[in-house]
């Protein structure tokens, strides 16, 4: 399905330099689980960053075509990530439960998505972007518990001095990243 609000990789993409940042800092976050992980599902384009986390895990990581407002995902895997995907979405809820479904039972979903900020500094091309509590009640709905969580800036330090927008950007522009399991899964709740 061709889906017209779907935003495609280009160079210009993989070449900015926000996106690196980023991708380190989700990189530095991710842990490497205590058992054999077989297989992987990266939401989203392939992208440098699906390359490090094969790299990384040792694995080969399938990345994901459908439209993720409607599409089932399918398939069983050990490993799924999802990194600024659900606020490009218009129901992000679909696309949490689609993920449950592919999950294995002692599965890790590793999510990040953006941190409320004022409408006037969000991207054009989000839909949402959640308060601390909106993201907690999605993954109460989905059955997804978290395991442990973080936040970071997405730009180097110097980046916020450069005028008035990056200056308020410093002070609400975060991302919160995630590592959940499924709340039926084998081990015990923290």
């Amino acid at each position: 399905m061709n889906n017209k609000y779907r935003i495609k990789i280009n160079e210009n993409y993989i070449q900015n330099s926000t996106n690196h940042y980023r991708w380190q800092k989700t990189l530095q976050f991710l842990n490497n689980p205590d058992y054999k992980i077989k297989n992987g599902l990266d939401i989203g384009d392939r992208n440098p960053l699906t390359i490090s986390m094969e790299n990384k895990f040792s694995i080969k990581f399938k990345n994901t075509d459908e439209d993720l407002d409607v599409e089932p995902l399918k398939g069983n895997y050990d490993i799924v990530t999802s990194f600024e995907i659900l606020e490009h979405l218009y129901n992000p809820l679909f696309n949490l439960l689609e993920i449950h479904k592919v999950l294995n039972e002692n599965g890790i979903l590793y999510l990040s998505t953006p941190l409320y900020k004022p409408p006037f500094l969000w991207s054009p091309n989000h839909f949402h972007e959640m308060r601390r509590e909106s993201i907690l009640n999605l993954f109460k709905r989905a059955k997804f518990e978290i395991i442990r969580e973080d936040k970071f800036k997405i730009h180097p330090i110097i980046f916020y001095f450069k005028g008035i927008r990056p200056l308020i950007r410093f002070f609400y522009e975060r991302v919160q990243i995630f590592e959940l399991r499924k709340v039926n899964s084998n081990f015990e709740s923290q």
